[in-house]
């Protein structure tokens, strides 16, 4: 046998014997160690070694439509039914305990339930073992459970009848599944289902039916049978049951121990199909080439389940590294963004409902992708409208700006406007302007040298109160239209990425004074203090207020930026608005450049590929269910892909641009990466300094974090 194998083997027998001295040694070692130590770390994997410990590849492993392909040749079946027939929308079956730690009714009994009930399903097995039993059913487990935390019957029975809601609530038709069903429908053939579960036959049937798995005549459970398929007992009353030979049945299921091996070795035909829950350990190491599939809350656990299945079913592994552009910008989308979205807009909905306000208005430009995917979760429940909405539209006809405020808002529009006229287009000026300029030799049809275009920022800025004046015949249209969008004795509430909330108090400035308005931000930074807090606005952060709690700075500081990228919509910013004879309001956007086209069609593809991964989750499970398992604050996964990216995730994000104003029309890289400066100028510069690290070598990055907190203060 070549080391290779003999070390693979060594190492396989050390496991089962460290496990097996846990086994026999756990109430000693519980206390000292606890749970999540003794049983994620050794039950757990060894349970996986032994499961996939065959060195040779099986020849009976095929994929979905493959195995359809041959149930021809069969007229019984038995068919497994987890990650078979149903999937559950988390990464493994014990994950799914810790979707039930944040319940009211776990948390009075322990904060650690998931780890305890790992273990009582191991002590109840092991007191099943010591009788000559095969499996143990749910309530032996709860039994064991008590044991371990002292809590009462009726804790324990509560425990127990939401851990079998969770399950409803995370179980789904594989794609297998409702193809074998439909296949099945209108033929002559028989099956049964046949599963290794504690859970109930009875609860097991209504599950079956509950998710459209039908047609099947019974139901075999270890459990209840007393016998299983990991020894090939169950099987016997499979063929009792058909009264046929062995080999007449075929059995279905993803197991390669029990479905394939033992159903073999007791006589029946059998396949094992590829189980989208095991893409991830059938693939490289993702450590290798993504962070995308790194999330551990609920909601991430929902739409990564979800993601594989629906978009590599029947795939013997995931590489990242093979994905096209818009293939990774569309897992990215569908793993990350849409469980991050659908966690902000369900506490968004919470604060709504919390003040009884059931109008909300979607700030352009930034505002376009969260009001579909809000329209997606509640259709019907809200009144939602995307209200034009911009600094430039907002501030400028309605502020008299410090002159330091007006040239840095309109430096950027100057340098990119190659006449006079065409930057008093962009800005949407009035005669009053023209006037000025015109007095001071400007003419709107000569080029702009840099001596003109010093000149014009000069006179604007030494004369505030003129360039108020010019957009006098803006004002009247813009409050028309904001009355219009936010009506007296009407509460509403406004989204906006944020941070400033520089728009929430322009728009209480020019509606009626009896319009209520709640602002509701992706995060504010410190300065919105002296803008909302002070002039007495009512506003609420997803992720951070004013700056804390501190952990969640990087939101306005470090991945600003990337936000802003994520929800942009697929038009330039507004400049103005022009009302027609009827009373009808159309917007006047700025013109894009190609470079920042592209831009926004790639924050499309991660739009698109979000709001699909939404729709198909809520054909698994309502928003109410999504609700139970998504922390109000849930941004966890995002904050940390962002913060530690993988090299080859920060790579995709190579060519993302950021456009400063309008009339910007080259923009800066995100990340910086592959800019020929030093990697200290680099660094500095990124707009994501965590990508632009994570693609160096380790003597590099050090290096660089070191003479960055030096001089700087920054950190990578």
């Amino acid at each position: 046998m070549p080391l290779q194998k003999n070390a693979r083997w060594f190492l396989l027998d050390k496991s089962r014997a460290l496990t097996e001295f846990l086994r026999q040694n756990v109430h000693e070692l519980w206390p000292i160690c606890g749970a999540r130590t003794i049983w994620n770390k050794f039950y757990l994997r060894e349970t996986t070694l032994e499961l996939n410990s065959n060195p040779k590849k099986m020849k009976n492993v095929n994929s979905g439509d493959v195995v359809l392909s041959k149930i021809a040749d069969y007229d019984f079946l038995s068919v497994d039914i987890f990650d078979t027939l149903l999937f559950r929308h988390c990464k493994s079956p014990i994950d799914a305990f810790g979707f039930m730690e944040a319940h009211t009714q776990t948390r009075q009994v322990t904060e650690y339930f998931k780890d305890y009930r790992v273990a009582a399903e191991q002590l109840a097995r092991e007191d099943a073992d010591s009788k000559g039993l095969e499996d143990v059913s749910l309530d032996e487990i709860y039994f064991c459970f008590q044991q371990f935390t002292n809590c009462s019957d009726e804790q324990a029975e509560q425990i127990k009848q939401l851990e079998l809601e969770t399950e409803m609530d995370l179980l789904h038709a594989t794609r297998f599944g409702r193809k074998l069903v439909k296949q099945l429908q209108n033929t002559q053939k028989r099956f049964v289902i046949t599963s290794d579960m504690y859970l109930p036959q009875e609860y097991l049937e209504r599950v079956l039916r509950a998710k459209g798995i039908t047609g099947w005549e019974r139901v075999f459970v270890s459990n209840e049978q007393g016998k299983t398929k990991h020894t090939g007992n169950l099987f016997n009353d499979v063929a009792k049951y058909f009264n046929v030979p062995k080999d007449k049945i075929l059995h279905i299921g993803d197991n390669r121990l029990a479905d394939g091996q033992m159903a073999a070795a007791a006589g029946m035909q059998s396949h094992v199909v590829l189980a989208s829950k095991d893409l991830p350990s059938r693939s490289p190491k993702p450590k290798r080439h993504s962070n995308l599939l790194a999330g551990s809350r609920p909601i991430s656990q929902i739409f990564a389940a979800n993601f594989l299945e629906k978009h590599h079913y029947d795939s013997e592994k995931l590489d990242f590294r093979t994905l096209s552009e818009t293939e990774y910008f569309e897992a990215f989308g569908a793993v990350l963004v849409a469980p991050m979205i659908v966690s902000m807009l369900i506490w968004m909905k919470r604060e709504m409902d919390k003040r009884d306000i059931s109008r909300i208005a979607f700030l352009a430009r930034d505002g376009m992708f969260p009001k579909a995917a809000f329209e997606l979760l509640w259709p019907n429940e809200c009144d939602t409208q995307y209200v034009a909405a911009s600094r430039r539209l907002l501030t400028l006809p309605f502020t008299v700006l410090e002159p330091d405020t007006i040239g840095g808002m309109l430096h950027t529009t100057l340098e990119s406007s190659q006449t006079l006229d065409e930057f008093l287009g962009k800005i949407s000026a009035g005669q009053i302007l023209t006037k000025l300029f015109a007095n001071h030799g400007l003419s709107g049809k000569d080029p702009l040298t840099r001596k003109a275009r010093k000149k014009i920022l000069g006179l604007l800025m030494e004369s505030p109160d003129t360039f108020f004046q010019s957009f006098a015949h803006e004002r009247a249209a813009l409050k028309r239209y904001y009355r219009s969008a936010f009506p007296a004795e009407t509460n509403t509430a406004i989204f906006d990425v944020g941070w400033r909330g520089s728009l929430q108090r322009s728009i209480c400035e020019i509606v009626d004074a009896e319009a209520g308005i709640l602002g509701l931000y992706f995060g504010t930074s410190r300065h919105a203090t002296s803008i909302l807090r002070r002039g007495g606005l009512e506003y609420v952060s997803y992720t951070v207020s004013n700056g804390f709690p501190s952990h969640l700075t990087p939101w306005f500081t470090d991945f600003r930026d990337i936000v802003e990228f994520i929800c942009s919509a697929d038009h330039g910013s507004v400049l103005g608005l022009q009302e027609n004879g009827f009373g009808e309001v159309s917007w006047g956007t700025a013109e894009v450049s190609e470079l920042e086209a592209a831009n926004l069609q790639r924050a499309k593809k991660i739009q698109d590929a979000a709001l699909y991964a939404i729709e198909s989750v809520l054909q698994a499970m309502s928003v109410e269910t999504l609700a139970k398992y998504a922390d109000p604050m849930d941004e966890q996964d995002m904050r940390q892909f962002l913060s530690n990216p993988h090299r080859q995730d920060a790579l995709r994000f190579k060519n993302i641009r950021v456009f400063d104003g309008v009339g910007d029309t080259v923009g800066e890289s995100l990340t910086r990466i592959g800019e020929r400066r030093t990697h200290y100028q680099n660094a500095k510069n990124s707009r994501w300094r965590a990508a632009y690290g994570s693609q160096l070598n380790p003597l590099s990055y050090a290096l660089l974090k070191f003479i960055l907190r030096k001089r700087k203060k920054i950190h990578l």
